[in-house]
């Protein structure tokens, strides 16, 4: 496992540890393999993800982080269309976080890593399903000053 990564399912985010003491200033979000994942050559997000991405919505927004969410992809096809194919995840991903409520200015990136770093093999059609991913990439925002109401 990645190294400032944590393995969790989302729809258990608000029982994790991190959650009662100080938040790492960065950390990956690597979602066990039950969680949002897409079928072969789909981007689009499926009903049954909405509570998990309302989750990670709510946790990024109570411990003020901003958000990079990462497509990734199986093996299957080239790397062209794998490029395309997980950013087109991420972006769909996006577009439900912000339907669901997170503010723009959370999301701060879409990466796309097509099939380049599998977390299973690509060997079988089960590895092949867990590749078909998004990863979250979390950075604390900086304290921001408070405008002078004065001016």
């Amino acid at each position: 496992m990645r190294e400032n990564s944590i393995r969790i399912n989302a729809l258990e985010l608000k029982n994790v540890d991190i959650l009662n003491s100080e938040a790492p200033k960065e950390m990956t979000i690597v979602l066990d393999e039950r969680s949002l994942n897409f079928d072969f050559d789909k981007s689009n997000v499926k009903p049954e993800y909405y509570d998990l991405l309302n989750n990670i919505k709510e946790f990024v927004e109570q411990n003020n982080y901003e958000i990079t969410i990462v497509g990734h992809t199986d093996s299957i096809g080239s790397n062209a269309y794998n490029f395309k194919l997980s950013r087109r995840r991420a972006e769909n991903v996006k577009a439900k976080l912000l339907e669901f409520g997170l503010t723009e200015d959370r999301i701060v990136g879409i990466e796309a890593m097509e099939e380049e770093q599998p977390i299973a093999t690509n060997e079988t059609k089960e590895g092949r399903a867990q590749n078909r991913r998004v990863e979250f990439k979390l950075v604390q925002r900086e304290s921001t000053p408070v405008a002078n109401e004065n001016k």
